[in-house]
């Protein structure tokens, strides 16, 4: 294997005996020659692949198609039964759910349990444990047994203590679909700076879009009838195969009832023109996207030389009331409240929504409109920025907003004070399945002319 890879495959295959009953494995224990024989099971089989030092590569395909088993094997918690695994440098997972964990200990048993597995000593986990502790944000839980834990803190704890083994490859399995958008966001941050760090990284989701964020390469799972495959390609092109395949495949026989529940005659906005046998269907305006608001979290993670602090933010209406619920066609205002300990020149307030991925959707800065404007402020200052808005019509889900308190104009920015995921804001009750946002104002017409009999 070589030293430029983090992980080599070569023709790795997985067969599981299976029974139609249970009795009959130990039938087949006890008596063989007569028991019912089963069946093998391939989980995975004849997969290669190569992974270089510092390469982020997502595994992808549907469920069943052997992705689990895959880095089961390559972590070396199941054996494979044909095919080699070669791994340089030290590996840490997050797979199942409670994966290395005993149910009945403490979460704090169990960050000595998990991490000593990886290799540390007592004393080195005595030394990581209030960062552990710290990252995993479940409070006095830390103290309680695991089994009254929700999924949610059960991921929080297991990927608090893989991002501190010191590991040279990660193996991440669909975990940052579970949890808040506040601990999604942190593992972002920390998966975006192990990668810079030079760290390997195998990503498993169903998630495209983190997919392509996340990764530069991607390998597809699949099987047709008694073939697997194994395709290797960039995370880009692997995606669209994917994307293709899967509504390929997916029957529209649960469509055929729904033209008759809005046939023509009902009104509903068309238009229909018999001498030229065409129906136009003209649209209206499409739902706004409803946003509910979290409290501001003056105590969120962040960075800056502190000469300056953001104390508060909040979203008001156009009577000054603060409001946590709205919707994307009202105006409203964000508000933002800053001091400075020190005198400052040309003072900037910005703001930037990200979606669970950490992809910046929407940014915004007092910079942007009043640089010109030479502003300077005196110490001990207090400094309120308003932004007065319609917020986009965004793709329902969870969002967080970092807001920022800077000096210097564009890109000569200090920034004094940055808050990581200050506010959530979540949207509900929108049509838009894919891309970040629809247009704000927008008519459509769709037309169906009718070409035979």
């Amino acid at each position: 294997m070589s030293c430029d890879n983090a992980i080599r495959v070569d023709h790795l295959g997985k067969c599981y005996h299976i029974y139609d009953k249970p009795a009959h494995r130990l039938w087949r224990m006890l008596w063989p020659s007569t028991a019912p024989r089963g069946r093998d099971y391939w989980a995975v089989k004849d997969v290669s692949f190569e992974v270089a030092r510092g390469e982020t590569v997502g595994i992808v395909g549907r469920n069943g198609a052997g992705k689990s088993t895959l880095l089961q094997m390559i972590c070396g918690t199941v054996d494979p039964t044909c095919g080699t695994v070669g791994v340089n440098g030290k590996v840490a997972a997050l797979l199942e759910l409670g994966a290395g964990f005993n149910p009945e200990f403490t979460g704090r048993e169990n960050i000595y349990l998990a991490a000593s597995l990886y290799h540390l000593t007592p004393g080195e986990i005595n030394n990581r444990f209030d960062d552990i502790a710290s990252f995993a944000g479940i409070g006095d839980f830390i103290e309680q047994p695991i089994k009254i834990y929700s999924s949610g803190m059960f991921v929080r704890l297991a990927f608090a203590i893989i991002a501190h083994v010191d590991a040279d490859i990660l193996v991440v399995d669909e975990a940052l679909s579970v949890g808040d958008a506040y601990f999604q966001q942190k593992c972002m941050r920390f998966l975006g700076e192990f990668q810079r760090k030079g760290g390997t990284l195998l990503f498993v989701s169903h998630d495209m879009g983190a997919v392509t964020a996340l990764c530069s390469r991607a390998i597809l799972l699949r099987r047709r009838d008694d073939m697997y495959l194994c395709d290797s390609g960039s995370a880009k092109d692997i995606a669209a195969v994917y994307l293709r395949e899967l509504y390929a495949d997916r029957p529209d026989t649960h469509l055929a009832g729904l033209a008759s529940e809005h046939s023509p005659g009902v009104d509903d906005g068309r238009v229909e023109t018999p001498a030229v046998d065409t129906t136009v269907y003209r649209s209206g305006e499409i739902g706004p996207a409803t946003y509910r608001v979290s409290q501001f979290s003056p105590r969120a993670g962040g960075f800056g030389i502190g000469q300056g602090q953001i104390i508060n933010a909040w979203f008001q209406d156009d009577a000054g009331s603060h409001v946590t619920e709205f919707d994307s066609h009202e105006d409203v205002t964000l508000v933002v409240l800053a001091t400075a300990a020190r005198p400052l020149s040309y003072p900037a307030i910005g703001i930037m929504i990200k979606n669970r991925r950490g992809e910046y959707v929407m940014t915004e800065s007092t910079d942007s409109y009043l640089r010109d404007q030479g502003i300077a402020t005196q110490s001990s200052s207090e400094i309120r920025a308003e932004f007065r808005m319609q917020m986009p019509n965004l793709v329902r889900g969870e969002y967080t907003m970092d807001i920022a308190f800077a000096e210097g104009p564009g890109l000569e920015h200090v920034q004094h004070h940055w808050l990581h995921d200050a506010i959530v804001l979540t949207v509900t009750n929108n049509n838009i399945v894919h891309g970040l946002a629809g247009a704000p104002k927008i008519a459509v017409d769709l037309m169906i002319r009718r070409t035979g009999a």
